[in-house]
């Protein structure tokens, strides 16, 4: 059975748009802690301000990547039909555990559609890279830490 693509990006985008939100408001209390008067060091040893630091940086990265993600997929026309795995492409997967992913620009967030379990993932994934190219009916292998598992390219959109 196939997945309608409209409302895998729909729910992807619903979910991408939460955990940007989310995201933000961790980022801003981040911010505020790293130049908070209570992180100031008090003596040579005392790193919170550094740490703070640190993770305030990761948190703007990653909503920067999120807002991009987003941005891409407003305008992301899912009517272009994908003939190989690439940007853009709905995969379902048989083999080892049949699966559906969409191929995103980044990873992203998993999502239920039709009472299916579905993940983003980018072509800079082990899964992704590995299948990147081929067209449905195509097999290949991912090593995972469980050994080496064997998929086939069930179906493309």
């Amino acid at each position: 059975m196939t997945m309608d693509k409209s409302a895998v990006l729909k729910a992807l985008a619903a979910e991408v748009a939460a955990e940007l939100d989310a995201v933000e408001r961790v980022a801003a209390m981040a911010r505020d802690e790293a130049s908070s008067e209570e992180s100031k060091a008090e003596g040579k040893y005392d790193t919170r301000a550094t740490e703070a630091s640190y993770l305030a940086r990761g948190q703007a990265w990653r909503v920067a990547e999120l807002r991009r993600l987003s941005a891409w997929m407003q305008v992301f026309d899912a009517t272009v039909p994908r003939d190989v795995v690439e940007v853009g492409a709905l995969v379902e997967l048989g083999g080892h555990r049949d699966a559906w992913v969409f191929i995103g620009p980044i990873g992203g967030p998993k999502v239920q559609v039709d009472k299916r379990t579905l993940r983003m993932i980018s072509l800079d994934s082990p899964l992704g890279g590995a299948m990147a190219g081929l067209s449905e009916g195509e097999g290949f292998a991912v090593d995972s830490p469980q050994g080496r598992v064997e998929y086939e390219i069930l179906h493309l959109r």
